[in-house]
């Protein structure tokens, strides 16, 4: 398997690395999950051969170089996409993203729908609103209460629990915070990343109209056994869309979703 050439994106004054694979024609941008890198997108080189491969490492992931307390906005991701369409002499390109990343996509395909031609969405965050998340990163009495759980979780467990027994919190994100909040280096990189991902929230009024107004095709690939972000959150999100050509495919996975299993039936995605 290819490692890829390692490149650097310069966005002002911070970097985003990349790794670019295969020499195709078309241009695929992927973006991983929450603490996961652009690597795992390298095995997707021998199933799309007609493709260039540019998969980043978002902020505070991998080798890029991003400042602790600044946001990923929807300027640097417009210049992100614009650099690369130049760079490889493009008109268009497709997006891939799994988890955090496909929320991403979605918001290029927000802000730069002509410029997008297809969207592969696997075990995506972004196919609904998000009102924990907003709280904690978009509102200041949130931020607080954010800062201070990581600072001192074992103080606000008995909160949180009631939270969750009471619906408050879904299981998904209980799960989600329980696993990431154990390790002091695991709350520090999670009260980076976080709100510096969290200007990037999609609206899903004006997404409606673009995939239709643009004919932008979206397959959404989700895990049939996935307690991060469960099936229903992909059928809320087609349904909400419905005049969109969305297509949801459920495979029998968690939210792990790439493996050689699953490697062909994705990739297969990008050929029709």
């Amino acid at each position: 398997m290819s490692t890829g050439k390692s490149e650097h994106i310069n966005l002002g004054k911070e970097k985003l690395h990349c790794l670019c694979i295969g020499n195709g024609k078309k241009l695929l941008v992927a973006f991983h999950g929450y603490g996961n890198n652009a690597t795992m997108f390298l095995s997707f080189a021998e199933h799309l051969a007609d493709y260039t491969i540019v998969s980043i490492d978002l902020p505070h992931h991998g080798n890029s170089s991003w400042q602790d307390n600044l946001h990923f906005t929807e300027q640097h991701l417009t210049d992100l996409v614009q650099q690369l369409l130049a760079q490889y002499n493009c008109q268009s390109i497709s997006l891939m993203g799994y988890s955090m990343g496909g929320r991403v996509c979605l918001k290029i395909a927000e802000l730069m729908p002509e410029k997008v031609e297809k969207i592969i969405l696997l075990a995506s965050d972004g196919l609904t609103f998000n009102t924990f998340y907003y709280f904690v990163t978009r509102t200041t009495p949130g931020r607080y209460l954010f800062r201070s759980f990581l600072s001192s979780p074992k103080r606000y467990m008995p909160v949180i629990n009631l939270a969750r027994k009471r619906n408050v919190i879904d299981a998904s994100r209980h799960k989600f915070a329980m696993q990431y909040i154990n390790e002091a280096q695991e709350r520090q990189f999670l009260l980076k990343v976080w709100p510096c991902m969290s200007l990037l929230i999609p609206d899903y009024k004006k997404l409606g109209t673009k995939f239709t107004q643009h004919n932008i095709h979206v397959c959404v690939y989700m895990g049939k056994y996935d307690k991060v972000i469960p099936v229903n959150l992909a059928e809320r999100f087609k349904g909400t869309l419905s005049n969109a050509n969305i297509e949801l495919h459920i495979l029998n996975k968690g939210h792990r979703l790439i493996d050689e299993d699953t490697l062909p039936i994705i990739a297969k995605s990008l050929h029709t």
